[in-house]
């Protein structure tokens, strides 16, 4: 007997626009749907864009929605897009005068990544969490020199050592960002989550925070040249242990497509009170690409003047690009605050 018109139909699905029921009824192969992608904007309206990838499938197999978000957020066009990778030498980077250096308190850069074989933050089980995270650590075990350190579980550290690490800028914050949460990236918060430091405490590596894997290389003052000296290095060193999941168009995949391309971020904690007083600042960041944001991360105010200035492009130019506009735009950022 055929189906036709004696299938029988669910009142939702009658009344549901067609189109709509189309795109609830597609899966990845991860079993994604549209609905998980979307989760946190319908939980959180006042997201800025509140759209996130639980497998990297979902960047092309909802791409009628990811490529329009990431074509307005990253201000690219989707079509000719390729993904282009340059990480430069670090030894060309110029070093600040002493009076501009003066001003920088810290600085720090840091690329996300997803390890391959395994989907994105909220649709990894308990299991391939836990999985993830000894294959990471095992990778990390294997780095020497500089490099080398320890490796500790969130569940096998007190609550204290995690406060203390979070205050030094060394941990990431405990579950609190309401955006992530919809999203489903703190499911079995804190378990196969975690956190490698080498013995200098300037590199380090987040495990499940949002991406899989988080590598930072930070310290305090102005070099620019160490820091992204130290974590070419480690970029390197890491992908001789692990795959990382990497798009033709999109680049390196992370959960949030803002991230995606280089997935990188380089900052520097820097003082601008005079700027930030004239109300100047996001006008003068805007115009050369970089976002302010409070010391304590996204959604934080500053404290004493002190801003974190970023790259705010991720995509369609490479990583030595972005260092550079990054370094150019403080400079003026400096330049302007200091003739004042």
């Amino acid at each position: 007997m055929s189906h036709g018109t004696n299938k029988k139909v669910s009142l939702t699905e009658k009344y549901l626009p067609k189109d709509v029921w189309k795109w609830l009824s597609i899966k990845t192969s991860w079993g994604t749907t549209v609905y998980d992608c979307c989760k946190s904007a319908l939980e959180n309206p006042d997201s800025n864009v509140g759209l996130y990838a639980p497998d990297p499938e979902c960047y092309d197999t909802f791409a009628d929605l990811f490529h329009p978000v990431i074509a307005e957020y990253h201000k690219v066009d989707v079509s000719k897009l390729k993904s282009v990778h340059d990480l430069g030498d670090a030894s060309k980077l110029e070093d600040l005068t002493t009076e501009y250096a003066e001003q920088i308190v810290s600085t720090r850069v840091r690329v996300g990544r997803t390890v391959k074989g395994f989907p994105m933050a909220s649709k990894l089980t308990r299991e391939q969490r836990l999985d993830l995270e000894s294959r990471v650590r095992e990778a990390l075990s294997k780095l020497d020199g500089d490099l080398s350190g320890t490796y500790k579980s969130l569940t096998e550290m007190s609550y204290d050592e995690r406060n203390k690490l979070i205050d030094e800028h060394i941990l990431y914050n405990d579950a609190e960002d309401k955006y992530l949460g919809s999203a489903g990236g703190y499911n079995d918060w804190p378990i196969g989550r975690g956190v490698f430091m080498n013995k200098a405490k300037n590199f380090i590596v987040w495990v499940n925070e949002e991406d899989h894997i988080r590598i930072i290389s930070m310290q305090k003052g102005a070099s620019l040249k160490q820091v992204w000296g130290r974590l070419v290095k480690a970029i390197h060193a890491m992908e001789t242990k692990l795959e990382f999941v990497r798009h033709d168009k999109f680049g390196y995949l992370t959960f949030c497509p803002t991230n995606i391309g280089t997935g990188l971020r380089a900052s520097v904690h820097v003082k601008v009170p005079k700027i930030a007083d004239s109300g100047k600042l996001n006008e003068i960041c805007q115009s050369m690409d970089l976002q302010p944001r409070g010391i304590h991360g996204e959604h934080t105010e500053s404290v004493g003047g002190v801003y974190d200035i970023s790259n705010k492009i991720r995509i369609g130019r490479t990583e030595w690009d972005l260092i550079n506009t990054m370094w150019i735009g403080v400079k003026k950022l400096l330049d302007a605050e200091l003739k004042k």
